[in-house]
């Protein structure tokens, strides 16, 4: 049996109060990690990122709530499936339906599912925060990504070998993350490195981004008919690493978004891209705020 790298290290930073989850969604197991009791909250992680890389938040929130870490389809755990983006979105809220109404945060790409699911299924989310959350218009002018080859190995893929080493940065940044010995930060570094262990996990790596952009126009008419709940709402803007260039039409769009929704809108300047990451315990309190219903 494969060992559960990441419970492993989960049970290290919260104790063997972390559980795995999971739902049969028609054949095809969608898993998670979860710990405490109260209201629930859904991590859901960015494009080509391991939702273990909320490590900080999780361990700052399990105390007080009913927190779940779970895997797309392809990512981690979870079984892979042809990716769509009504498939993440169907299993986002097949989530959510199990957690009850939930607090979903949602990192870059699971910022807009998580902004889909909320439009989609209003009374299944009682707050969103929304850490650099990715919008169709910051694509209009991206190249075209190919799909895999899933008839040949991922390893001929040239672009396999920048997954791996982002990876491998990744996992570095996650362990640093977290206060905590040199044997949990290993923990959490191999847990991040499990997700990009198999060939099928790596193929949804590679697949991911291309399905987003075959559906760029789709997104952008979801958008236009959205209806905006009355629920509190974060959104958070890391500029840290951003090309000055562009970090004026990055604040401009988010705060079109925050306007539209009634969102608190905060730019993070000493923050990069992820900001679970690189300021957990922000991203921590912006939940709580959320969570009560105060922003």
């Amino acid at each position: 049996m494969t060992p559960d790298r990441a419970l492993t290290a989960f049970h290290a930073l919260v104790g063997r109060a972390a559980t795995r989850g999971e739902l049969d969604r028609g054949g095809r197991a969608l898993r998670w990690i979860e710990a405490g009791t109260g209201p629930s909250v859904v991590l859901e992680a960015g494009a080509m990122s391991p939702v273990v890389g909320y490590a900080a938040v999780f361990r700052e929130l399990a105390a007080d709530f009913r927190v779940i870490a779970y895997d797309r389809a392809g990512y981690g755990a979870s079984d892979p499936a042809p990716l769509s983006v009504d498939l993440q979105l169907d299993d986002l809220t097949a989530v959510l339906e199990e957690a009850g109404p939930a607090v979903i945060v949602g990192h870059s790409w699971g910022g807009l599912l998580a902004q889909l699911a909320t439009w989609n299924r209003p009374e299944l989310v009682s707050g969103l925060v929304l850490l650099d959350p990715s919008h169709e218009t910051f694509w209009r002018d991206a190249e075209p990504e190919p799909h895999p080859d899933r008839t040949r190995p991922p390893a001929d893929d040239p672009r396999t070998k920048d997954v791996l080493t982002f990876g491998d940065e990744l996992a570095t940044d996650v362990s640093g993350s977290v206060a905590a010995d040199r044997a949990l930060k290993h923990l959490l570094t191999e847990a991040c490195r499990s997700y990009l262990q198999t060939d099928d996990q790596l193929f949804t790596y590679l697949d991911e981004l291309p399905m987003i952009l075959d559906h760029i126009d789709d997104l952008g008419a979801r958008r236009t008919r959205a209806v905006w709940p009355k629920i509190p709402i974060v959104l958070l803007t890391a500029t840290k690493g951003r090309p000055a260039e562009f970090t004026p039409q990055v604040i401009a769009v988010q705060d079109r978004v925050a306007a539209q929704s009634g969102a608190r809108h905060q730019v993070v300047p000493d923050s990069g891209h992820y900001l679970h990451i690189d300021r957990p315990e922000l991203v921590a309190g912006c939940i709580r705020e959320a969570a009560s219903g105060t922003s």
